[in-house]
């Protein structure tokens, strides 16, 4: 519900978003927590590399 409420205040509900979550070591995570990333703004790929 979060991430949903942040779409709609930022104006990315419509148009899409991609949202990532990194987790452990061979993720880039040094400290283990739990976050989320919110991409948009521009058409996305069909991966991210």
């Amino acid at each position: 519900m979060a991430i949903n409420k942040i779409a709609k205040e930022q104006n990315i509900d419509k148009t899409g978003f991609r949202v990532i979550s990194n987790c452990g070591e061979d993720a880039g995570q040094e400290v283990k927590h739990l976050h989320f990333h919110i991409l948009a703004g521009k058409k996305l790929g069909p991966k991210i590399l």
